[in-house]
């Protein structure tokens, strides 16, 4: 079967939002406000795809350098699931189109990351998790939901005098971006630049697409959290916070406060974002707000060769010892310099 695929840019057509916003699944990520934020983040540059024969069937690809100067295609960097729905193309038929139309480009890996539908023959890559949680406009519900410890670190938490509050403006994303340096420097990683969050909050968060959670003592915020909203769906996407105020369950009450919000303003279910099968202490702490685990996977091609590989991302190293006695400064410079090449 001849696949026809359709580039098109997503920074300048509004034909693409308008299929991804018409697709059986609306995905956040698939959305153009994204992929203008990582393109004028990290200078990547988009190479995205539509299929004619089905209006929502949307192919997000952005061209990345890696250190070594080599380029490959990923459907998305720093996104924590970007699935691909298509009905009227086979997985198989669709990766070896892409490989044809990247061979020309002198593209060496094309990468799908964070799929959950799109399965592709053969073992994944690399697999991971992910947790969604389903939401209902009667608190009762949801307090049922959690976990017994859950609910008692909320009930001490709101024996606190800390304030939960929402926000849409740039000053709460520089409160946020400072918790998450300091969260970033306790996990020994590098932050992501000041700009990618700037961009975050001209693209998405002044559009209406996102908003900062802070939890606060006394006007200091010690918690914090991004959201990102697609049609039905709130995605958490990152989380901060300044571990010397950890006695107060602080991120439980966040959540908590977030889950009300939500379900209230009527969205249908959480996505809590993607974590490392390794990592079980976070899996457990999603799994107490009563979400659901499932399973993601990246299913990773040398397009030269057309075969697959087996690769999963580098988390853990002793480079996580170095990045953890660094000063926040060191760390900000690191960021800027390095984070593009980790996509």
């Amino acid at each position: 079967m001849s696949i026809n695929l359709i580039q098109i840019n997503p920074l300048v057509s509004p034909q693409w939002d308008e299929a991804v916003l018409n697709s059986s699944y609306p995905q956040f990520f698939h959305l153009s406000c994204w992929i203008k934020t990582l393109a004028e983040t990290y200078n990547f540059k988009p190479l995205c795809f539509m299929v004619p024969e089905e209006y929502g069937c949307t192919i997000p690809i952005l061209k990345v350098k890696t250190l070594s100067g080599r380029k490959k295609a990923v459907a998305l960097p720093f996104s924590d699931g970007c699935d691909i729905s298509c009905e009227c193309v086979s997985a198989d038929e669709l990766v070896a189109k892409l490989l044809s139309i990247l061979k020309k480009e002198n593209i060496s890996r094309l990468e799908f990351r964070g799929v959950y539908k799109f399965r592709p023959s053969g073992e994944p890559s690399h697999s991971y998790y992910g947790h969604r949680l389903h939401l209902t406009k009667c608190d009762r519900v949801l307090w049922e939901k959690l976990s017994s410890s859950k609910k008692r670190n909320i009930k001490k938490a709101k024996l606190q005098e800390i304030i939960t509050s929402f926000h849409n403006e740039k000053t709460a994303v520089e409160q946020f971006y400072n918790l998450h340096c300091m969260t970033r420097k306790r996990l020994g990683l590098p932050p992501q630049p000041i700009s990618f969050f700037y961009s975050i909050f001209q693209n998405i968060i002044a559009k209406g697409r996102g908003e900062i959670a802070l939890v606060k003592v006394k006007n200091t915020s010690i918690a914090g959290a991004l959201f990102l909203f697609s049609e039905n769906e709130v995605l958490y996407k990152y989380g901060a916070s300044d571990k010397s105020f950890q006695h107060m369950r602080a991120n439980d009450i966040l959540f908590w406060e977030s889950i009300k919000r939500f379900a209230e303003n009527g969205y249908k279910t959480l996505n809590f974002g993607k974590t490392e099968k390794f990592h079980e202490g976070l899996c457990r702490y999603k799994d107490g707000f009563g979400g659901m685990r499932f399973e993601l996977y990246d299913y990773i091609y040398n397009v030269s060769t057309g075969k697959k590989l087996v690769d999963a991302p580098m988390v853990k190293g002793i480079y996580n010892n170095i990045f953890r006695i660094m000063p926040i400064p060191m760390l900000r410079f690191c960021g800027k310099l390095l984070y593009k090449y980790s996509a």
